[in-house]
């Protein structure tokens, strides 16, 4: 999975809603017990991008900040950032956007880039600042919500406050055929990763011109003819699925008439006149960008309600017994890990009437998949603490029952850095010209570089046994120019070597500050 955005920060607190600022039970010393809440976060909310085919203004963006200009990125509540911009007074509330491009170039459906201009332009949301002071047209700001890190050029445009949806208990069938409603596709995902699951956000072709509302149900679905069409996952196709034994096999070519598969649903969160931006609830498996997405009739599904602390005595049960709710009880393996690693959540759900059982999961942190009784939890994007992961049973009767299990997330050991192979360009036999091929790979090459400005880079080239020996270095040298002349990398930073196996590369490696340089 591609990933190019820095790490989520989640800097909130309670006097950056509008309540009173005042001490947790945790900053008293009490035990504080883990709540789930119904509906998206305020990081799910104002963290998740969008494309608008709006003009979004410009008239205030970050000029400056307390360390500049040693410091250009800020998202600590301890920051301080200068907003440029007329008309700006104290207590004004910004939120940072970024206007971005894929640097990288690549489509990850045919016909991708067009259906984003034809949906409008593309912002990751950034997070939130409070105006503290103005001094003429600069305002000094204090961050309340960090979704990654402020740069200066990011746009500032005037808060808005967003109803958060209500999460609701859905049943999903994985070989639904269409049902009629409005279709559409995802178009683009956060970060520009080209796969999603549980809790990640995904921008889709449908807006307010499809009828679209804030907290309708999406599905995901994908035909065998797109996956037959792909030029990558079709490839499968072209290899033969026959025994050798099989005396007359028959054939089938017909993928047009197997069934559409459901790959999981998605909530919607904010609603722009081409394009909407959705975070994914359940996904039975990997969702991709191009996948197709169909509007969900949820009315008839009730909202989940949130989880009580495991401290609060339960409800008596209401006096007709005639009805029996669901057992459920989960359990995490492991029930600790390091942070980027991951923990399986397992329950075992029963019904004493022997109704039929649906689980659905949610947490307070990471990212999950699901699939009938487990749920897959990422801590890549999470950081040091307990997570909660919610895990509801329904019967047919919407009769249902709880268990919360926590995961205890670990800060990483930190480790020595150590060299890395980034990638590596293929030459034409007798050849040392770096073709339009490689030069697209160098590029992201040096994207790298110029993001981690204490790394260095090294070159290694190779050349066949019945070539030239020269050639080896060639390759190497000519891949130094690219990066240095074109891209504008400090010659410095890059070293070159011939490598010992023969082929017709030039293997690329990244050298982190402190890391020797491989073998």
């Amino acid at each position: 999975m591609k990933k190019t955005g820095l790490f989520l920060v989640l800097a909130l607190s309670a006097a950056s809603w509008g309540q009173a600022a005042a001490p947790t039970p945790a900053q008293k010393g009490q035990r504080t017990n883990l709540n789930i809440g119904n509906s998206p976060t305020p990081a799910d909310m104002y963290c998740s991008g969008y494309i608008t085919a709006d003009n979004v203004p410009t008239d205030h963006f970050v000029a400056a900040g307390w360390n500049s200009f040693d410091q250009t990125r800020y998202a600590a509540l301890a920051d301080v950032v200068y907003l440029h911009g007329p008309n700006m007074k104290e207590g004004d509330r910004f939120a940072i956007v970024r206007h971005v491009r894929d640097a990288n170039h690549y489509e990850s459906y045919r016909g991708q880039r067009s259906a984003v201009r034809e949906a409008g332009k593309p912002y990751f949301e950034m997070g939130i600042v409070r105006v503290i002071d103005v001094q003429k047209n600069i305002a000094v700001a204090v961050p309340e919500l960090a979704c990654g890190e402020f740069v200066l050029g990011d746009v500032a445009v005037p808060f808005v406050e967003r109803q958060a949806p209500l999460f609701r208990s859905v049943t999903l069938d994985r070989y639904a055929p269409p049902s009629g409603k409005t279709q559409g596709r995802i178009i683009m995902a956060k970060e520009f990763d080209t796969l999603a699951g549980s809790k990640y956000a995904v921008y889709t072709n449908l807006g307010s011109d499809k009828g679209i509302k804030v907290g309708d149900y999406l599905k995901a679905t994908r035909t065998y003819t797109a996956t037959y069409h792909d030029p990558e996952a079709g490839m499968t196709r072209k290899a033969s699925a026959n025994e050798d034994q099989q005396a007359s096999p028959q054939k089938f070519g017909d993928v047009s008439s197997l069934p559409r598969r459901t790959l999981g649903d998605m909530i919607v969160l904010n609603v722009n006149r081409k394009s909407s931006t959705a975070m994914v609830l359940n996904a039975f498996e990997d969702i991709h960008v191009g996948d197709g997405v169909e509007l969900m009739d949820v009315s008839a599904a009730p909202e989940l309600q949130p989880v009580r602390p495991v401290s609060v005595v339960q409800p008596t049960a209401p006096a007709d017994t005639s009805a029996s709710p669901p057992n459920i009880t989960c359990s995490a393996a492991p029930p600790s890990v390091r942070m980027g690693e991951s923990s399986t959540i397992t329950c075992d759900a029963t019904s004493p009437d022997n109704r039929p059982l649906s689980i659905t999961f949610v947490a307070n942190g990471g990212k999950l998949s699901s699939s009938r009784n487990q749920a897959h939890l990422d801590t890549t994007d999470a950081g040091a603490g307990p997570i909660a992961v919610r895990a509801t049973a329904f019967d047919d009767r919407q009769l249902s029952a709880t268990a919360v299990t926590t995961v205890n997330v670990e800060a990483p050991v930190s480790a020595k850095p150590v060299a890395q192979s980034m990638t590596s360009l293929e030459f034409k036999p007798m050849s040392a010209y770096v073709d339009n091929r490689s030069k697209a790979i160098l590029d992201d090459v040096a994207l790298k570089l110029q993001q981690d400005p204490n790394s260095t880079a090294l070159l290694s080239g190779s050349a066949e046994e019945k070539e030239p020996s020269r050639l080896a270095t060639q390759r190497a040298e000519n891949t130094k120019t690219y990066l240095t002349k074109s891209k504008g990398i400090d010659p410095a930073r890059i070293q070159t070597k011939t490598g010992a196996t023969p082929g017709r590369k030039v293997e690329i490696w990244t050298v982190p500050p402190g890391a020797a340089p491989p073998q």
